[in-house]
């Protein structure tokens, strides 16, 4: 965690954390785990670049409808990672997927996380205080919104936003 700018926790040892990693600001949504009497990361959790976090508070109000409406709904945050609601799960899924050889439907990888209501109520909330910690997100332009794609050609061509097909354009 001395790497971190915030470091915020939704509950049950889950936090949402901005950090500097690799040269890149992420925005991490992980469990953490008490190991020798320090808090130390698990692999269940997703890190998101700063365009894939400002998709995901763009999508709130959908995934609160679906969440309310007991409805499947699914947003796509760029890569292949999504955020999701499932109609018979009353819980928000933050998940990366991939697309297999020879398939044409993309499948989850572990790569993710599954938040109960409480901890994306939390998320929720705390997410106009990451834009305190991160000032760079008043300055990002979700890819979908950006002026390259203005049209179908730009989409398809985009690696986050077409990232199993962008190549064929």
């Amino acid at each position: 965690m001395e790497n971190a700018r915030c470091n915020i926790e939704l509950n049950n040892n889950r936090f949402v954390q901005a950090k500097e990693w690799k040269d890149q600001i992420r925005i991490d949504v992980r469990e953490w785990e008490l190991k020798d009497g320090k808090l130390i990361p698990t692999r269940k959790g997703i890190s998101l670049s700063l365009n894939r976090w400002k998709l995901l508070t763009y999508s709130f109000d959908k995934l609160d409808q679906a969440l309310a409406e007991q409805k499947d709904h699914s947003s796509h945050l760029g890569g292949n990672v999504y955020s999701s609601v499932q109609a018979r799960a009353n819980c928000v899924n933050i998940r990366q997927y991939w697309l297999p050889p020879n398939e044409t439907e993309v499948v989850p990888t572990r790569k993710g996380i599954t938040l109960r209501p409480g901890e994306y109520a939390k998320l929720k909330d705390v997410a106009s205080v990451i834009g305190d910690f991160v000032p760079e997100l008043n300055s990002i332009v979700p890819c979908p919104y950006s002026s390259d794609h203005q049209n179908q050609l730009g989409f398809l061509r985009c690696s986050e936003c077409n990232p199993d097909n962008f190549l064929v354009w």
